[in-house]
């Protein structure tokens, strides 16, 4: 009986477990009525919200959009089915048994209970939907019909104000040509283009909309959508617009009318007008003495567009009215794109009073000849504004420099480059203007009323020349946009306007950026024009440096037409030279860092890049940069839908992951993501970027990992991973069969056979980390492993650095792989703690020729030599693919080895006593950098011959010595340094003389600072004479004083 008992009881309770969510639900039917209730009272208040946009948009007559209609339509069938569910709940809950002591139909309340619970999940659903419905553009579109309508306003309005221009220039040219004046050619061709354009073309536009909107209006076809964005309306109203852009230009080229008629028999010059010019008055002075000279016969004034170039040009010009000259012939000529030798030979042939008649009766081949006759008669004063390309013009008839008489060619460009082919005498770059000046012009655009009208204006134009960033065009075009906005909300408003929309900026697109975008398409070919777009990628103000930049052209796809990544990164030198030269870059200078080669775009010049590469501000997520992001939230994730660049660091730091929800990024190409507190990236993020080519996510310092999906990149060329915690690659790394660049941290394990999977790979990395505690320095077999794979690619690899901790390593690399030297361009040896001397075999040191940075720290070797066999240190006898060489001693030769290396730093080797074999090796070394070496002594040991005195560190850019207690001596003699411009020593107290003496202080002409720790320091410096100590303490900045 008890085992009886004991069974059933076991049963009981295993009924009543398994009934505990049944009675759950039971119990819960109150709870699960009233949050049910909560929830549809919710929905109710944000469907009455959306009602309301709703309504807003259909009184602008916008169209209702499909998903918010059906959001709509949901909410009240699921209104109906709430209100059922509540009403039989409540019932439900009043029937009871045993005196309300117990639930009756517990099987009925059960599901009423769950089904009151699954309808609450709907409506959080509904809810959430409901709450991303927030502006009108959300719920409502604006149809082709309400386009059409705001198009042919806005071309109305466009030839209302040209009509009122043209009515001017008209009446002012009948009123001259009255008194026996002749209207220009220009103007004559620019009222006939205007007066077709307005009584014809315009007004056929406005008779087709007009009629096209009246059958609307009539109901023809209904007020249905198809008919609402019927396709006519679409054609008209890009019509509309075309021809409103054309309106626009007219009335830009009416705006730059100078001269409107001339007398038949005109003055030798005539005044050409030009307001009073702010900021020019320097680079006036200096170009007039050059006009002054007779011995400069050529002039050109360089710089990019809008920063005051013709400005300038007019100033010299009219300055000639009024002084005394001897020139017959002066001639202003406006050469433009493409250049017209034709305009150019009819303007002189004018000026020189030459017959129309005959000028049209003559050939081609004959005119030139004519000219010349005439002009090598005369003195002639030419000027030529906005000249892009080299002009033959003795092939014009226009003498050249052997001309017996008084002549000069005053010239403006875009390109440093025109200057050299026009064979300039003098150049002169005319720079963006000084802060103080640039406020000044805008000071004058908006005038004075304007300006005083509250005092936070003067404030607030500081913030829009800069943003400007004192470009003279743009600061004119803001100026005038200003002028009538006399309250300071609304210069807050230009101010964010002009950062983040300078596109819609009032004139900007037409005035500012269509002006720049001239230098964009006189750039000689595609590839040139895709690398200067890539740029706008960056944030502004963004130092681009040079060698990352060329890189990731490369990794784009940009240079594919080289054969290897040497002659692609000089092509991609050759590219930044000619961006700089035609004022679309700028070199970028640090102090800090001179020998680091920087550029940085305009931030106008970057507005410009951006509104091309997003076709003309149509596609403005094409570009997507995200400097300072504040989240990962999904709908700013939406704008990668049409991107093809992204650029995102900075990301708050309280936001770690990317959302798990993505959207698809098909056309991406290029993915920056730094700076990030990323950990990992969801599963499936990849996989939506099939066209993917440079992925760069270093300084990432919290990921950890990648995603398997990874290795759905096909297209991937570029993988940067430097300065992150992946320690593993996902084994799919393998299947990236396109990729040329792999560039990782130290401690990150390589697998293996993964380099020699990679058939594109080209470039790899395999550097130390931010900080030398992420070494791995238990694990030789790493080092050894990544050698030796990279030394079995069959020649395969281009370009490799790498960072070696350990002895057997540094032998491997150094005795046993010929060819990988070859391609070194970056070697790191840190915490190398097993070589007591570092032996660099001079062979080796012969193939190491691309090699240009070399980082020893914290190593135990005392002294670094050249030789060919073992003194104990650990290296063996040279293999025998080394016959041409013969043992040597560590004495350095003059034989050029390092030819390429230009960047030395040593740090943390306490035992390290001298570094002269690998400066005497380095011809081309532009920054050392010697730190923390406690028993460093001398820099260079030894005499210096007198025959390589001028050849030892004759590049160097950057000269840096910081604690170096024991340092006695720089070098035993004085060297030229002509290329130094920084030299600091810091905490060297035994360092009593520097190696300069008064022949350096004739040739370091480019020394511009001495950093120093103390002014004691500095006073108690052995000087070969006084004077040399006075030039020299010019230089001197102390440290201390900053502190």
């Amino acid at each position: 009986m008890a085992d009886i008992a004991n069974t059933a009881f076991g049963a009981c309770l295993t009924c009543w477990d398994r009934t505990a969510n049944c009675r759950k639900y039971i119990k819960s039917l109150r709870d699960n009525l009233t949050a049910l209730d909560s929830k549809m009272v919710e929905l109710g208040h944000v469907h009455d919200d959306v009602n309301r946009l709703v309504s807003a948009a259909a009184g602008e007559r916008w169209l209702r959009k499909g998903d918010v209609d059906g959001w709509l339509q949901l909410v009240e069938i699921q209104s109906k089915e709430v209100e059922k569910i509540l009403v039989d709940g409540k019932q439900m809950m009043q029937m009871t048994c045993l005196c309300r002591l117990c639930f009756s139909n517990c099987r009925a309340r059960y599901r009423q209970s769950k089904l009151a619970d699954a309808k609450r999940a709907d409506i959080e659903t509904m809810l959430v939907r409901g709450r991303n419905f927030r502006v009108k553009e959300d719920v409502a579109y604006e149809p082709a019909d309400l386009m059409l309508e705001r198009s042919l306003k806005t071309l109305r309005h466009k030839a209302s104000e040209l009509d009122e221009v043209f009515e001017t220039v008209k009446q002012r040219v009948e009123q001259e040509e009255d008194k026996h004046y002749v209207r220009t050619r220009e103007v004559g061709g620019w009222l006939k283009r205007v007066q077709l354009l307005l009584k014809k073309e315009v007004q056929e536009i406005l008779k087709q909309g007009a009629q096209e909107i009246e059958k609307g209006f009539e109901g023809v076809g209904g007020d249905s959508q198809s008919q609402r964005n019927g396709r006519s309306y679409h054609e008209l109203s890009k019509q509309a617009e075309e021809k409103r852009a054309t309106l626009e230009e007219e009335l830009c080229k009416a705006s730059g009318f100078a001269i409107f008629t001339y007398k038949p028999n005109e003055p030798l010059m005539v005044e050409i007008p030009l307001e009073p010019p702010v900021g020019i008055d320097s680079s006036f002075e200096e170009a007039w003495k050059w006009v002054q000279d007779e011995k400069v016969r050529r002039i050109g004034i360089y710089g990019m567009g809008g920063v005051g170039k013709t400005t300038l040009l007019k100033k010299i010009h009219n300055e000639f009215l009024g002084i005394q000259h001897d020139y017959n012939v002066v001639a202003w000529i406006v050469v433009s794109r493409p250049t017209n030798p034709k305009k150019i030979q009819e303007a002189i042939w004018e000026k020189l009073n030459l017959p129309k008649l005959e000028w049209d009766r003559t050939s081609e081949l004959d005119r030139a000849p004519k000219i010349f006759r005439k002009m090598k008669e005369r003195s002639f004063l030419l000027f030529l504004d906005d000249v892009w390309e080299e002009i033959d013009l003795l092939n014009l008839g226009i003498p050249s420099r052997g001309h017996p008489h008084k002549s000069k060619i005053i010239f403006t460009t875009r390109s440093m480059e025109v200057c050299g082919v026009m064979q300039a005498d003098r150049t002169k770059k005319v720079e963006c203007l000084p802060p103080d000046k640039a406020l000044e012009l805008i000071q004058e655009k908006v005038g004075e009323e304007t300006w005083s009208a509250h005092v936070e204006i003067p404030r607030l134009a500081i913030l829009l020349v800069k943003e400007c960033e004192y470009l003279p065009l743009a600061i004119v075009t803001v100026g005038a946009a200003m002028a009538s906005r006399k309250h300071p909300d609304e210069w807050r408003c230009a101010v964010e306007d002009l950062k983040n929309r300078p596109s819609s900026f009032a004139g900007m697109e037409k005035r500012v950026l269509a002006v720049l975008e001239f230098s964009y398409d006189a750039l000689p070919n595609e590839t040139q024009k895709k690398c200067f777009l890539y740029c706008s990628v960056f944030p502004e103000d963004y130092k681009l440096e040079v060698d990352r930049l060329i890189d990731l052209w490369i990794g784009e796809g940009f240079l594919d037409e080289c054969d290897c990544i040497y002659e692609a990164r000089r092509y991609g030198l050759h590219m930044i030279s000619n961006l700089t030269r035609v004022c679309l870059l700028e070199e970028y200078n640090s102090s800090d860092n001179p020998s680091l080669r920087s550029a940085k775009l305009h931030d106008v010049v970057r507005d410009m890049a951006l509104w091309v590469a997003t076709e003309h501000g149509q596609k403005k997520n094409r570009r997507i940069c995200q400097e300072k992001q504040r989240s990962f939230e999904l709908k700013e994730m939406k704008k990668w839908n049409d991107a093809e660049k992204i650029y995102v660091s900075l990301v708050d730091p309280n936001i770690e992951n990317l959302p798990a929800t993505l959207t698809t990024c098909p056309n991406l190409s290029t993915l920056i993501l730094t700076y990030t507190m990323l950990e990992t990236f969801p599963n499936g993020f990849f996989s939506s970027m099939p066209l993917l080519r440079v992925l760069i996510l270093s300084y990432n310092k919290y990921l950890r990992k990648l995603p398997e999906d990874i290795g759905v990149l096909v297209n991937l060329r570029q993988l940067d991973l430097r300065s992150t915690k992946v320690r593993e690659l996902p084994e799919e790394l393998k299947n990236l069969i396109k990729l040329v660049f792999l560039l990782l941290d130290h401690y990150c394990h390589v697998p293996e056979k993964l380099i020699s999977s990679l058939p594109s790979l080209r470039v790899f990395s395999w550097g130390r980390p931010l900080s030398i505690v992420d070494l791995k320095v238990d694990e030789k077999e790493d080092e050894l492993d990544v050698i030796k794979e990279l030394n079995g690619m069959n020649n395969r690899i281009e370009d490799f650095s790498l960072a070696l901790s350990f002895a057997t390593s540094v032998q491997k690399l150094l005795e046993h792989c010929p060819y990988l030297l070859s391609c070194l361009s970056r070697l790191e040896l840190v915490v190398c703690l097993a070589l007591s001397s570092l032996e660099i075999p001079k062979a080796s040191m012969r193939r190491m020729e691309h090699l240009e940075v070399l980082t020893i720290e914290s190593c135990a070797f005392d002294n670094i030599r050249m030789g060919e066999r073992s003194d104990g240190s650990g290296y063996p006898r040279l293999p025998s693919y080394y016959p041409e060489l013969t043992p040597t001693s560590s004495h350095p030769e003059s034989q050029v080895c390092f030819r390429s290396l230009k960047r030395i730093i040593v740090k943390y080797c306490r035992y390290l006593r001298e570094v002269t074999v690998l400066i005497y090796h380095a011809p081309s070394l532009t920054h050392l950098e010697i730190r923390k070496c406690s028993s460093m002594q001398e820099v260079i040991t030894r005499d210096v011959e007198d025959s390589r005195a001028d050849e030892i560190l004759s590049s160097l850019i950057e000269f840096h010595l910081e604690d170096l207690p024991e340092l006695k001596s720089i070098c035993s003699r004085a060297l030229p340094f002509p290329s130094l411009e920084l030299l600091e020593v810091e905490r060297c107290p035994k360092l009593k003389k520097l190696p300069l003496d008064s022949s350096s202080s004739a040739s370091a002409r480019q020394l511009s600072r001495i950093e120093g720790g103390s002014a004691q320091w500095w006073d108690g410096l052995q000087w070969d004479d006084p004077e040399t100590k006075q030039y020299f303490s010019t230089k001197f900045v102390n440290y201390s004083s900053f502190f």
